[in-house]
């Protein structure tokens, strides 16, 4: 994460050039233009015309990224529980091929748990949230999905590249079918120098992961998450997780509990307003 992170400072110089306002835009192609026209002389009036044409086609470009980033989010959802559909991060055949597994979280009590945190068999955020009561037993097999889903998420996320071609050894006892989701989702496979097969992820798909990671905290709590515990599961800071938090129109705050400590808190409400993509001067983006 932390190359991740610095790749992602050093990137921002560029995309001053891709996402940045008009006025930053038009003093880049300004310069440029002089230095490959030399002594060439360009009407002001054509250069501003080109220019607008090329500033609307980038804003929307940049539009058309962003989202593809982000999970399918319904705006216009007037009740919480509509604003994202669990079908869009797993398929009726993963949640199908989940229920063994779900059925042995339905089943765990405390020990289990305790267990398991010895044996660091799942992340915090979900030992955190088990065992679990519910009556229902759609809604807890669905309940149950989410978690093991995030923690297979979290899996991924946290994987160096060298153990991404080794997945049937980092995903012992995962259905096939959510491992070949997983990675058909949030990977990519080309040649090295050497001219072998690799399997990574770019940065684009790293965000995109972490995007969909906070999306499903935000299911799995109802809309109201402390993400510090996700923070220390993934390596994630904390302020980057608010902006995640921020890109899909949550609200994040510092809340003071009783006893005195402090958690960061991302919350979500109806009806959801996606802030605009903006870049600060400097290159540091704005939600």
């Amino acid at each position: 994460w932390k190359q991740w992170y610095q790749r992602r400072v050093r990137g921002h110089k560029k995309l001053m050039m891709t996402f940045g306002d008009n006025r930053i835009q038009r003093t880049i192609r300004g310069k440029d233009r002089i230095r490959e026209m030399e002594s060439s002389t360009l009407d002001e009036a054509m250069q501003e015309a080109v220019g607008s044409v090329e500033e609307a086609a980038l804003t929307r470009e940049t539009e058309l990224s962003h989202s593809a980033l982000l999970p399918p989010i319904n705006t216009e959802a007037t009740e919480l529980s509509d604003v994202f559909s669990i079908t869009d991060f797993i398929s009726e055949g993963e949640l199908e091929a989940l229920r063994p597994f779900t059925e042995v979280l339905k089943e765990c009590t405390q020990a289990h748990v305790d267990e398991w945190r010895e044996q660091k068999k799942y992340p915090e955020f979900v030992l955190s949230r088990l065992p679990v009561v519910i009556e229902d037993e759609v809604e807890a097999h669905l309940h149950l999905s989410q978690l093991l889903y995030l923690s297979y998420l979290i899996r991924l996320a946290t994987m160096k590249q060298a153990m991404l071609k080794k997945r049937k050894e980092y995903f012992q006892n995962t259905p096939t079918i959510v491992t070949d989701a997983l990675y058909r989702k949030f990977t990519s496979r080309g040649q090295s120098s050497t001219g072998t097969l690799r399997t990574s992820i770019s940065d684009a798909l790293r965000t995109k992961m972490v995007n969909h990671i906070a999306a499903l905290t935000l299911i799995i709590d109802r809309f109201r998450v402390n993400y510090e515990e996700l923070s220390r599961d993934t390596g994630i800071k904390p302020r980057i997780l608010a902006e995640t938090y921020r890109s899909m129109g949550c609200s994040c705050k510092k809340v003071k509990k009783p006893d005195g400590s402090v958690r960061a808190v991302a919350v979500l409400a109806c009806p959801v307003k996606l802030p605009p993509l903006v870049f600060r001067k400097g290159g540091q983006k704005r939600h």
